[in-house]
């Protein structure tokens, strides 16, 4: 089977809803100048920043992930702030550095790139 029978494969036709609790990570976008210079004033509002974004599993340092049209890569390990049961403290949510590695146009270019910069294939 070739790359492009592999991405063939792996088309999905019917929408598939996944049972499972999201892991909420705090994740700290961080885009080069030359790409916001390029973005408009509301892309980049939407795009740089920190936002709460639901994974479904943790992400390790290094891992790639597609979101808002661009392709990103955890920095490093993900912080977590730990808080004891019932406590009525404050309590922080896990926190994740991410880097701009590239944009994509569309799901079929994002699927392809994404299983270029994983070690699957």
């Amino acid at each position: 089977m070739d790359f492009n029978e592999a991405i063939a494969a792996t088309r999905i036709h019917n929408p598939i809803k996944v049972k499972q609790p999201k892991l909420w990570i705090l994740c700290a976008f961080q885009l080069p100048n030359h790409v916001a210079e390029t973005m408009s004033a509301i892309n980049l509002a939407n795009t740089r920043g920190q936002f709460l974004i639901g994974f479904n599993f943790k992400p390790s340092k290094g891992d790639h992930f597609p979101w808002n049209g661009h392709i990103w890569k955890t920095k490093g390990e993900v912080m977590q702030f730990p808080a004891r049961y019932n406590s009525r403290g404050r309590k922080d949510a896990p926190y994740v550095i991410c880097q701009y590695v590239e944009s994509y146009a569309d799901e079929m270019q994002m699927f392809v790139r994404m299983l270029e910069l994983s070690s699957n294939i």
